[in-house]
């Protein structure tokens, strides 16, 4: 079974997801910032459902991978019981799937995309979710290509940290065996901090986003500059994020040339 889904619907599904997966799931997106809720179901599946597989895939900024998973999201990601973090430099697909499904989606797992934008999904049941109804043998076929795609984004991907455990169930589980342990964190050679620190700080021009030095007070290229210049209009409203390089929509400003989600992150990398 195939289904479409937009806007709530979409937050919806994926916790559900996360809340109903008993082996596994799978968060891929290029870009992430966890939202409370999807955090809390997290940390309930970890607590609760430890043998649960949980693989978390992002990427972009190949330059400078923490913005698009920022330190505190990673760090949160670390707490959870048998979780694997990886890194793919071309992602652009967004899917979210566990062994009941597998979600199709232009959305980021972003809390800005999931309050803001306009976004759709496909969702494609497992036949295995759907047992005693009848099942399209083209939705089957639809469910296993998709798969498949997922299985070859986490073989490309880069591991950045994974720990946890395999067990083995007796035929009859009454018991497990321990067949696999997991403890590898290449984060401080991936994210690559100290020479992040020695680089020098680079921001966006909030006009054109065109890359330019970090510089609140000069958020503007040199062309972009001498057209504000003419109004030196304080809040004159602008395209882009001085920190991200993402659009703002209209929130930035030369007055405030950041976005309110990012001056957080932003203040404490660059210390102003």
């Amino acid at each position: 079974m195939i289904k479409f889904l937009d806007g709530d619907a979409i937050n919806a599904k994926i916790t559900q997801m996360i809340r109903d997966a008993e082996q596994f799931v799978t968060l891929v997106s290029p870009y992430i910032k966890l939202t409370n809720k999807i955090k809390y179901e997290l940390t309930y599946l970890s607590k609760n459902k430890s043998s649960v597989a949980i693989e978390v895939v992002f990427g972009k900024n190949d330059k400078n991978p923490d913005r698009s998973l920022g330190n505190e999201d990673f760090e949160f990601l670390k707490t959870l019981q048998n979780i694997r973090i990886s890194y793919v430099k071309e992602l652009h697909a967004k899917i979210y799937c566990s062994e009941q499904g597998l979600m199709l989606s232009s959305m980021n797992l972003h809390g800005f995309s999931q309050a803001h934008n306009f976004e759709a999904a496909f969702v494609i049941e497992s036949s295995g979710s759907i047992i005693g109804t009848f099942v399209n043998t083209k939705t089957d076929l639809a469910w296993n290509e998709a798969s498949a795609f997922v299985d070859k984004i986490v073989a490309s991907s880069i591991p950045v940290y994974h720990k946890g455990k395999v067990y083995e169930t007796s035929w009859l589980g009454f018991s497990s065996k321990l067949v696999e342990e997991y403890d590898e964190d290449n984060s401080a050679s991936f994210f690559n901090k100290q020479h992040i620190q020695n680089v020098p700080p680079h921001g966006f021009c909030i006009r054109t986003g065109a890359i330019i030095p970090f510089n609140i007070k000069a958020p503007y290229c040199e062309a972009a500059y001498q057209s504000w210049k003419r109004y030196s209009n304080e809040n004159y409203k602008e395209k882009y994020c001085h920190y991200s390089g993402e659009t703002s929509d209209g929130e930035t400003s030369f007055k405030s040339p950041i976005l309110k989600r990012n001056w957080k992150e932003a203040k404490s990398k660059f210390k102003f």
